[in-house]
């Protein structure tokens, strides 16, 4: 069963951690693998120094690819419903350089140095969430499918609408913020641990969610 197998009612779970400075991996069963990051800020670089203890960070990056890119080579900043993209080192967007703090449009290609790649979106008009993929597959040490820069929520379901697609799921699954948790609730029967979550319950790290036909597990990157 691997990572997905359940967790025993009777086991002891973790304590949910504050969501300021805490960032999760979402891993999707038959869909991949996802950084949810819940910052205003998303610093972008290269690989940080032999040894470094995170596979997805470094000390100059919040996101460090491995490419060719300055230690800290642009920004990714979130300022109400807008995204903004500020350069340190040369960066592209939409084939133009850039020069000063530009706002981000969905679809939008952003190409640090000539051969990095990554496109921003924004998939739904009713969350103020957005997307990074990988265009030229360029990856932190750890593979990721994508990033999710979660605002109030993220949605994954099978339509486009969704930040996260899952082809395969009967329904669709709303992972939000709720003070100072992150929680989970759908339409349809879904559990988070065995217990009923469809009205809503707290993800804490390492639970499994699991309904008909889907299954994910939620991780924390402190």
């Amino acid at each position: 069963m691997g990572f997905f197998s359940p967790t025993s009612r009777d086991s002891q779970q973790p304590a949910a951690p504050s969501v300021s400075g805490a960032n999760y991996l979402l891993w999707i069963d038959g869909v991949g693998t996802w950084l949810v990051y819940l910052q205003d800020t998303l610093r972008i670089g290269g690989p940080g120094r032999p040894g470094s203890t995170s596979p997805l960070s470094s000390e100059w990056a919040d996101l460090a690819l491995l490419s060719n890119l300055s230690r800290h080579h642009a920004t990714i900043s979130r300022s109400g419903e807008s995204y903004y993209l500020q350069a340190n080192a040369p960066v592209f967007y939409q084939q133009r350089p850039v020069n000063e703090r530009v706002l981000l449009t969905d679809q939008a290609e952003l190409r640090l140095n000539q051969d990095t790649i990554l496109t921003f979106t924004q998939p739904t008009a009713l969350s103020t969430s957005a997307c990074l993929e990988f265009t030229s597959f360029h990856q932190p040490q750890q593979r990721l499918d994508g990033i999710v820069l979660m605002a109030e929520n993220c949605l994954l379901g099978a339509t486009g609408e969704n930040h996260v697609v899952c082809p395969k799921w009967p329904g669709s699954v709303v992972i939000y913020r709720q003070g100072d948790q992150i929680l989970c609730r759908s339409r349809q029967e879904i559990y988070v641990n065995e217990e009923p979550a469809s009205q809503g319950a707290v993800l804490t790290p390492g639970c499994l969610v699991s309904g008909p036909d889907l299954r994910f597990r939620w991780e924390v990157i402190v």
